[in-house]
């Protein structure tokens, strides 16, 4: 069987329409970048994050809010996916709000005044968490004898 024409002209064009529908999802995303110093020991969903300098890429789109967090000191990184969001009320600014729960300081969101937006995070739960700084091995110690006769 001899392929038509129109066959070819109705596969171009659903190619064509497929690879214009890939190629606007990436550009309804929003990013923002930015840095803070945090001066206390903080648990952010299941990564726990020592007083230091950190920088952060926070990725918005319609399958979430995911942020990516980096120390300086370290450079070592982590990931967390905001619970919800919410409207930031007019002159809240850009800010870490940490809470206080049995496990100790957390994250509970983070405004950013630009966006107008407030990303709320979970309180941590008992579990494992991921340390974004280097810990210092723990020193060990070794005992030797010599014995003469």
């Amino acid at each position: 069987m001899k392929p038509n024409g129109k066959y070819f002209v109705v596969r171009g064009l659903f190619l064509a329409l497929c690879a214009v529908a890939l190629l606007s999802i990436p550009g309804s995303a929003a990013t923002t970048h930015g840095t803070f110093k945090l001066p206390v020991e903080a648990r952010w969903g299941k990564v726990l994050l020592t007083p230091g300098d950190y920088e952060f890429t926070l990725n918005s789109s319609p399958a979430g809010n995911l942020l990516t967090l980096r120390s300086v000191d370290s450079r070592w990184s982590g990931m967390i996916m905001a619970t919800s969001t919410s409207d930031l009320k007019t002159g809240a600014g850009t800010k870490l709000v940490l809470g206080k729960s049995e496990e100790g300081v957390y994250v509970r969101a983070l405004c950013l005044e630009d966006s107008g937006l407030m990303f709320n995070y979970s309180m941590p739960k008992a579990g494992k968490t991921i340390n974004l700084a280097k810990t210092k091995p723990k020193a060990t110690t070794m005992a030797s004898a010599a014995g003469g006769q």
